[in-house]
């Protein structure tokens, strides 16, 4: 459904042809309406927020299909996407970290995510309540806002994810040097008894040379000592390294047991 909706956009909107399917939209056009109701001006407003995220530069056909290779191999840059904006002009979009905070700012804390959606609807209402005469060019700018609000709750989406991940990779770390420190705690105490068992055979040899004949008044040497336990972990480390895969195996998570305990 999704891959019908942004071809009909593109129908409509005459906007960039895709290359291929990206990771980073490119800004959603702006079709001008005559006598642009007031929501409808506050919303191009707050989507130039969003629009500010991406850079757009122009490119040489070299650079695209170099750009292009490494995307097919997956070697990509991350946050750099290349498009066909037209025959025979090449373009990238790149992605503006400190942009993305601001407006991830703006939306999900600032109150901007419920101000978007109310000048949305707001701009709809009154579009649909103007002249039959501007009724192909309304229809254009609405489903233009709609893939604006679409892109505004993809980028949310990204955001959140990422923070996921960086979650999941701490987490993937933490169990990872606690296994090390297991390890190193067993090698040790493997030594240690190593070291204690070589003692006890020599006190034994020893013993038997002061008294080879099991006199019991011959001096006895004794070295009695605890010997040291290894650690044992049971459970298992989770077996996901991303967000992706954390909810592509969530009801087998639910009921695993996802971390590890050691005694």
């Amino acid at each position: 459904m999704r891959a019908i909706v942004i071809s009909v956009a593109i129908l409509f909107l005459a906007g960039p042809m895709l290359a291929q399917q990206r990771r980073q939209p490119a800004p959603v056009p702006r079709t001008f309406v005559p006598k642009e109701p007031l929501p409808c001006a506050a919303f191009n407003r707050m989507a130039a927020r969003l629009d500010a995220v991406y850079r757009i530069e122009d490119i040489s056909k070299s650079e695209y299909d170099e750009g292009m290779k490494k995307y097919t191999n997956g070697t990509q840059v991350e946050g750099v996407d290349y498009f066909l904006p037209e025959k025979g002009k090449y373009q990238k979009i790149i992605l503006q970290l400190d942009q993305r905070a601001d407006f991830i700012r703006w939306y999900a804390v600032e109150g901007g995510r419920s101000q978007m959606a109310t000048a949305n609807t707001q701009c709809n209402i009154e579009l649909g309540e103007r002249e039959p005469e501007y009724a192909h060019i309304d229809a254009i700018r609405q489903l233009q806002d709609t893939l604006t609000v679409s892109q505004a709750e993809g980028l949310l989406a990204d955001v959140a994810i990422e923070g996921q991940d960086v979650v999941i990779k701490s987490f993937l770390q933490s169990e990872a040097e606690r296994l090390k420190v297991v390890e190193r705690h067993n090698k040790l105490v493997e030594n240690v008894n190593t070291y204690n068992k070589a003692v006890n055979d020599l006190v034994a040899t020893m013993n038997a040379a002061m008294d080879p004949k099991g006199s019991k008044l011959a001096p006895m040497l004794n070295f009695n000592f605890v010997r040291l336990q290894p650690l044992a972990c049971t459970g298992s480390t989770v077996t996901f390294t991303n967000s992706a895969a954390y909810l592509a195996n969530l009801y087998k998570l639910a009921v695993a047991t996802t971390t590890i305990h050691c005694e």
